[in-house]
């Protein structure tokens, strides 16, 4: 077998040949074809050293280069606009404004007349260092950031050499590539790729958003799958999973086969409840809004049926900023954008939610990042910081309706001291005579226990309350998701953070607030009865998640659900939850959501 560096998963191996690898699903979908392995970038650039009478000519190949890079991702633009719609066709014009850049384009040329060196070096040299930044970064955005620059240099690079772009892919095949760009997804979109499937990468990625929005299934993550794989071998990508399947045997193919047919026709079920009501056979209704945090993904509200934006995190624009942190007029004009696209649906602003796993430059390096400095406590600590956001989001609620949540809330005081900085602000604002939003609902986050064990008296002092199902599950069992050795034990579903969930809608019921959960089990399915049954109001999700838990919505009594989460309380453990929540779903005619995860056959 080959030697595989430490830190990366074993693929598994069984008798029959197959070769089984481990990765993120980032786009959901099964994929069953022939694999064609994409070779991206690749070009050796050398130094050469000009002499001066061919200095201006340098300048000019670089500026043919970059005019015709420009018509390139004009033509992207184009195609993404038609199949995307305008918010996702920003992302390749912000590759296409980079090309002009004045720390890209002005460096180049600074490199080409003051070094006296070739432009495709130049641009390579002065790509790498921005490249290399981003890569250092603690933020997996950011990291993730870099492919953008990549493929800048590259397209740059290869009309410097007058090279073609390589857009041509055999169509109806599996993409297996070391990394992709979003560009190449879109282009590589036209030839009906059926999936794609990649050693690095992220579900932040702009290859993962365009992937989920075009609909092509994708794995990301996988390490060395390149290096398993030639083009034509057969191969299963399951986005859902994170999985692919390299020399399937028919017993595999067939078992695949069927979960993509019962995976079709979900969506096309799915697809009929978009514009329907997410309300019960009853008559009650709940609140579906989606949880986001690009404006790339602002189309996605309409496509999938959601009522507004029930988080949108605002981490990004501190992380992706050539200063150590935004400007409120800047914060001011992006928040507006979305508000006013939102409108007249409401958009809810998770306030910086910074620390843990997402650090800001004047950030401390903790042992224990999670139990230390982040959400509320930088804020207040900060005040600076959260004055500028609290400015921008009041303004821009003067736009549309918004609502303001405040995470990583522990304890009243600490929550009272925030209420002082916002009225604060308040005042700051009418004295400039700037318009705001007089009246917008704040919320609290609640992700810890001391928080919802508190519930009933954040209540009396909050607009509403959200749950972050995330934190409060790894709180509550002592769990790190994103370790390896105990991922297994972080179980949503379990009785003791269902217990928390009824406590908090206990606590926001006696005060007549409304509670939202916003984590991921806010757009599981399987949790959708329980949560309903157990009084939240509002559920806010990823889109693409939306019809799924409308669909349980549809089919189910309000009293059924809380039978169902009565009886849920009562189990000892999550499998026995999970098993009775199964049963049920079955029972309401939602076993098709249970079946695209049935048991693969013995290997």
């Amino acid at each position: 077998m080959d030697a595989t560096p430490a830190g990366v998963a074993e693929p598994r191996r069984t008798p029959d040949g197959e070769c089984i690898l481990e990765g993120k699903g980032v786009a959901p979908g099964i994929a069953i074809g022939p694999v064609f392995l994409y070779a991206r970038g690749g070009m050796t650039v050398e130094h050469r050293r000009l002499d001066p009478d061919e200095v201006e000519r340098e300048v000019e190949r670089f500026e043919r280069a970059v005019e015709r890079a420009e018509r390139d991702l004009e033509k992207i633009i184009t195609v993404a606009r038609e199949r995307l719609g305008e918010t996702s066709a920003q992302i390749f014009d912000a590759q296409r404004l980079m090309l002009r850049d004045d720390q890209v384009y002005q460096a180049v040329l600074h490199h080409i007349r003051h070094d006296r060196c070739n432009a495709d070096y130049a641009v390579k040299t002065v790509m790498t260092q921005h490249r290399r930044r981003l890569e250092a970064s603690d933020s997996e955005y950011l990291r993730e950031r870099a492919n953008d620059l990549l493929d800048v240099q590259e397209r740059l690079i290869r009309h410097l050499r007058r090279g073609k772009l390589l857009s041509s892919i055999d169509a109806e095949t599996i993409v297996v590539a070391q990394t992709l760009t979003a560009a190449d997804i879109v282009l590589f979109s036209r030839r009906q790729i059926l999936g794609c499937a990649m050693d690095y990468g992220g579900p932040t990625s702009h290859v993962s958003i365009i992937a989920r929005a075009l609909g092509v299934p994708a794995v990301v993550g996988l390490q060395r799958v390149t290096e398993r794989v030639q083009s034509g071998d057969t191969m299963i990508l399951d986005g859902f999973e994170g999985r692919v399947i390299i020399h399937p045997t028919e017993d595999r193919l067939a078992h695949y086969r069927m979960r993509q047919e019962r995976y079709r026709r979900l969506l096309q079920e799915q697809k009929s409840l978009i514009p329907l009501p997410a309300e019960t056979l009853d008559g009650h209704r709940v609140t579906l809004r989606a949880n986001l945090e690009l404006e790339e993904e602002l189309d996605l509200i309409e496509a999938y049926g959601a009522d507004g934006i029930g988080l949108f995190r605002t981490e990004i624009q501190y992380l992706f900023t050539r200063r150590i942190t935004p400007q409120e007029d800047d914060l001011y004009h992006q928040y507006r954008r979305i508000v006013e696209h939102v409108a007249p649906a409401v958009t809810t602003f998770r306030l910086l939610d910074m620390g843990g796993d997402k650090m800001l430059p004047m950030s401390h390096r903790e042992h224990n990042p999670f139990l230390g400095w982040r959400g509320l406590r930088i804020l207040l600590d900060r005040p600076e910081l959260l004055h500028a956001q609290l400015r921008a989001i009041l303004r821009a609620g003067a736009h549309g309706p918004t609502r303001l949540l405040v995470p990583m809330v522990t304890t009243l005081p600490e929550w009272r001291r925030l209420r002082e900085h916002l009225a604060e602000v308040q005042d700051r604002l009418r004295h400039e005579g700037l318009p705001f939003a007089e009246q917008m609902p704040l919320g609290v986050m609640i992700e810890v226990p001391a928080a919802a064990l508190m519930a009933e008296h954040l209540a009396a002092e909050a607009d509403f309350l959200s749950i972050g199902t995330n934190d409060l599950t790894q709180y509550t069992l002592a769990v790190d998701r994103g370790n390896d050795l105990v991922a297994g034990l972080f179980q949503e579903l379990h009785p003791a953070v269902l217990a928390l969930i009824q406590k908090t809608v206990e606590g926001a019921r006696r005060h007549g607030i409304p509670v939202s959960v916003c984590g991921e089990m806010a757009g599981d399915p399987r949790a959708t009865a329980v949560l309903v049954g157990l009084g939240v109001s509002e559920l806010s999700a990823v889109p693409a998640a939306l019809p799924g838990v409308k669909r349980v919505i549809r089919a189910m009594n309000l009293d059924e659900a809380r039978t169902l989460a009565t009886q849920a309380l009562q189990e000892i453990d999550a499998e026995a939850v999970r098993g009775r929540v199964e049963t049920w779903l079955k029972q309401h005619g939602c076993g098709l959501l249970h079946d695209l995860n049935a048991s693969e056959p013995a290997s």
